[in-house]
């Protein structure tokens, strides 16, 4: 008992080490760590195709129909901006898919066999040297603490920001920023556009001679054609900013603040007495 209480700290952080040893060559947190780093890229993927198929459509629309200048600026006052937050949205998730890229990499990197066995000769180590001092070691022993506990950090931290984020996106954001309901709102709109431009075509292609010549001169076919348009694109711009406030949280700024947290976390281990 009273040898217990001498080394009491040194044991705890003894029965420490073992346990991240056993989480480490476990994998339990990898494995769904990557799952959900995955599943995030993938449905990244799948956004951005379907905000480059919206920006392609709209693209497309702006030169169909409208000839006659005055009415051309009428179709780009309906489509451009849209046009031009889908672009800005590209770039957004251009950044999320970075962002998780890197964090796959990473994921890679920290679970590889060689890591996990430099950890491991790290903590092995580090635990003789808590019971078995060198003469005049107290720097270099204050170095490796520090770089031992880096170590245990990126193991850990990576795999646990996939997890944190999913757990934040379920129960925080999902409610109100629906990635995949929001997504298919965005190609419904896209289906939309793309039907008024694909009637708008087949009309003209089906209409006489004399017929293309009226339309020309008429202000209410026209005037129809943007109403349409209007009526395709209405609630895109809040559909588009909802999915990119959902992206800057889950895949740049909530990781940003969880390691934030945790490098704070680690500098507060290095401030704790040897």
């Amino acid at each position: 008992m009273i040898l217990i209480k001498k080394y009491w700290n040194k044991i705890l952080i003894t029965l420490l080490s073992f346990i991240i040893i056993f989480f480490a060559f476990s994998y339990s947190l990898d494995l769904k760590g990557k799952e959900l780093v995955d599943d995030s890229f993938t449905q990244a993927v799948i956004v951005f195709g379907s905000a480059k198929a919206l920006n392609a459509v709209i693209s497309l629309a702006q030169g169909t129909e409208l000839d006659l200048p005055f009415l051309t600026v009428a179709i780009g006052e309906v489509l451009d901006p849209i046009n031009d937050l889908v672009e800005q949205f590209s770039l957004v998730m251009l950044a999320s898919m970075t962002s998780l890229g890197i964090q796959k990499i990473m994921m890679n990197f920290v679970t590889n066999d060689i890591y996990n066995y430099t950890l491991l000769f790290c903590l092995l180590f580090f635990n003789i040297w808590l019971f078995y001092r060198f003469s005049k070691d107290e720097r270099f022993r204050t170095l490796f603490f520090k770089f031992t506990v880096i170590l245990i950090f990126l193991r850990f931290a990576v795999p646990l920001i996939g997890i944190v984020n999913e757990f934040t996106y379920n129960n925080f954001v999902k409610q109100d920023y629906n990635i995949e309901k929001l997504n298919e709102n965005i190609v419904k709109v896209k289906e939309e556009v793309n039907q008024v431009t694909v009637d708008t075509i087949k009309q003209k292609q089906e209409s006489s001679l004399l017929s293309k010549i009226a339309e020309k001169f008429d202000s209410e076919y026209y005037n129809k054609k943007i109403e349409e348009y209007k009526k395709a694109v209405d609630n895109s711009s809040e559909f588009i900013i909802d999915l990119i406030i959902a992206f800057i949280f889950q895949t740049i700024l909530l990781p940003l603040v969880f390691l934030f947290a945790l490098y704070h976390l680690v500098r507060g281990i290095f401030t704790i007495s040897r």
